[in-house]
This record gives structure tokens, sequence and C-alpha cells, in this order.
């Protein structure tokens, strides 16, 4: 009789930690919480809401060289023109949509139309064209800033307007460098700029300067 009882208590002891056991091994592994903070969105962050906030993102960039966040506001249907004219000619004119706008390491030569006054071929690298046709003054400090005003003007007709219709010019304008050309050495970096989907876009970037 005293060894059933005995037989039976162990048996007793043997479940209880079994059972034991199993709630230890069942037991959810408690998992760290989620961290609630959003991740800012790189899309939001650099769009702009009117065209002078994108002008100065766009003008900041390109005396930095950080072609990256150029290229986030470029106009997402139309891509950036780039004339060395305020005459556009849009038959030689390179556009570049923003995910194919070339580095300033890139060897490629491109045409980006003639230069005036001698007719010859304007075939430049993406570097020697930025040098010379879009950041060869120091622009973000300019002399006069046109909202939506062309202010330098010469013998050359500007279409900027007749191209981009409804667009809004920001122009960033010195009006010489040497006294003795008399303001003939004016020269001014035209952004062009397009609404799209409420957000402000660069549709092109135009070079203008005195011309014969």
């Amino acid at each position: 009789m005293k060894k059933l009882i005995i037989t039976c208590v162990l048996l007793l002891l043997t479940a209880c930690q079994t059972n034991a056991d199993q709630t230890v091994q069942n037991s959810p592994t408690p998992s760290p919480k989620a961290s609630t903070a959003a991740k800012p969105s790189d899309d939001d962050s650099q769009k702009a809401a009117s065209p002078k906030e994108a002008a100065a993102a766009i003008i900041s960039s390109l005396k930095e060289k950080k072609l990256d966040r150029l290229a986030a506001y470029i106009h997402p249907d139309k891509g950036l023109l780039f004339s060395p004219y305020a005459h556009i000619d849009t038959a030689s004119a390179q556009v570049f949509p923003a995910a194919e706008l070339p580095d300033l390491t890139d060897p490629t030569v491109y045409h980006f139309g003639d230069y005036d006054g001698s007719g010859e071929p304007m075939d430049l690298t993406f570097k020697q064209y930025y040098d010379k046709f879009v950041y060869d003054k120091d622009f973000l400090h300019a002399e006069k800033v046109g909202a939506d005003q062309i202010i330098g003007t010469g013998n050359m007709m500007v279409n900027i307007k007749e191209i981009f219709p409804g667009s809004y010019v920001m122009d960033y304008h010195f009006s010489g460098f040497d006294p003795q050309y008399e303001g003939m050495d004016w020269e001014s970096l035209i952004l062009v700029l397009e609404e799209s989907n409420g957000f402000w876009y660069v549709s092109a970037i135009v070079h203008s300067q005195w011309t014969t």
C-alpha cells in the first residue's frame, strides 16, 4: 500500500513539472514595441509649394553642385531643358529627365546648339557646359533678382514664355563686371519654373548674356 501511495505522489509531481515546463515553452516571447515615429519622405521634403521656394532650393543646389538635389526638382513630365541663350532653340536644346541628368564626371560630349556669332557647334561635356553656361558666376548672390521678370535684355529675342506658357521665371542678374564694357558684359541665369500636381519644378535653365 505504501509503495502504491509513493508511486502516485511521484506521478503527480512529474505531471505538474511537465505542465510547468510546457507553460514556459508555450509562453510568447514579448516583442519590443515598434517605434511610432514616421520616417520623413524624401519626396515630400524636396517638393516646393511655390516657385520662389523651388528657385531658392535649385539655385543653392547649382552653386554647391549638388546635382542629386537638383534632380529632385526637375519637372516630372517635361524633364530639364538647358539653353545657352535666352532665345531657346528647341531643335538643339538638350533635355534630361531627372533620372538621366548627367553628373560632372560624365565624359559624354553633347551638342548644345551653336555658338552665337561664330555659328560653331557647341559640343561640350556636361561639366564644360555647366562651368560656362550654368554656374559661371555666383548667381546665388546676384546683383538683382527678377521675380517673374526678365531683367537682362539685348538684341536676342527672348522666347521663354512662348516655349513655356504659364511658367514663372526667376532671373538672377549681374549688370556687368568690367566698367570698360559699359554693361555689355551683363549676365543672367534664368530658372523656368512650372507647377505640376500642386508643386513647383524647374523645366529649363537658361543662360543669358549680351550677344552680337
